[in-house]
């Protein structure tokens, strides 16, 4: 029986076709074209084909420069889901709670699951009151980005194309930020503070209210597109004072994928160059050690 080929059962043939996919692709180490899985399973191409596009589309699988598949990041997020209620993570909370404690503001892990981006992790601050681990908001630029700078070009354009055309530049320069230098920084409009604080209170009212559950959900994807414009890496090394909302980083997988977006909201109007330095220090070594911790978890 080829590798990954699941028994024939009752249960509905397109559906073993799915899964037969998936495992293949997990029990191979390295990458498979559509052919080779079509052929190793004995299915019809255009079938195998049409079962990958749709994977590929949810994150379940991701679609190579060379146009072979590997697992996506969304396996990743269900894994880190088990992982969580066996207790597994309890040591990424307190990672973030860490990072939170040295920066004094609040933290987040993000990870994207198909066309949703999900906190794994967040720590309680004044300013993040309302959202709490596995919150999940739609998954519109910029939200995600330092996942999406490293993911493939379709999903790139997906990306860009959930908003208008009048930001695409923009966001696709955060992109090429976050690939050339590790993090991206976000302004601080200025009247932007109070519907910050606005939102996070609505949110947190909500999450008392398990009917208002969709309502919550369009009020933390309000939230998450207040965050300014981000900086270019000579305006943000300038010394003199600026407005600071976020900062974030990627956290990587043992092949070196992005699978989660680390961010810290310090949410300042006046952030000198010396305390800039020090967030983006702590950011990005408290994302190293989410990566190496990530690597080690068998």
């Amino acid at each position: 029986m080829p590798a990954g080929k699941t028994r024939t059962t009752e249960s509905s043939p397109p559906t073993q076709r799915v899964i037969s996919i998936v495992e293949t692709l997990a029990a191979h180490e390295g990458s498979l074209t559509a052919a080779e899985i079509a052929d190793g399973l004995e299915l019809n191409r255009s079938t195998a084909g049409v079962i990958l596009a749709a994977l590929t589309e949810r994150g379940w699988v991701r679609r190579l420069p060379d146009l072979s598949y590997e697992l996506g990041p969304a396996l990743a997020v269900i894994g880190r889901q088990i992982s969580d209620r066996r207790g597994d993570r309890a040591w990424l909370n307190d990672e973030l709670e860490r990072l939170a404690d040295r920066v004094d503001c609040g933290a987040a892990l993000t990870a994207i699951s198909g066309d949703h981006l999900e906190f794994v992790a967040v720590t309680r601050d004044r300013l993040t009151a309302g959202i709490e681990a596995g919150a999940r908001i739609p998954l519109l630029a910029p939200a995600g980005a330092a996942i999406i700078a490293h993911s493939g070009a379709a999903r790139q354009r997906d990306w860009l194309d959930t908003r208008g055309p009048e930001r695409r530049d923009e966001y696709r320069a955060v992109l090429a930020t976050l690939r050339d230098s590790g993090y991206c920084a976000w302004r601080l409009e200025p009247d932007s503070l109070p519907t910050v604080r606005v939102f996070s209170e609505v949110a947190d009212h909500l999450a008392e209210h398990p009917a208002s559950k969709e309502l919550r959900g369009r009020v933390l994807a309000q939230l998450a597109t207040i965050i300014g414009s981000c900086y270019d890496r000579s305006t943000l090394d300038e010394d003199v004072p600026l407005p600071l909302s976020y900062m974030s980083a990627p956290v990587f997988d043992d092949s070196g994928h992005a699978v989660m977006e680390l961010q810290i909201g310090p949410l300042r109007p006046d952030v000198t160059r010396l305390e800039r330095r020090r967030y983006l220090a702590e950011l990005t070594e408290s994302a190293r050690r989410i990566t190496d911790g990530q690597q080690s978890i068998p």
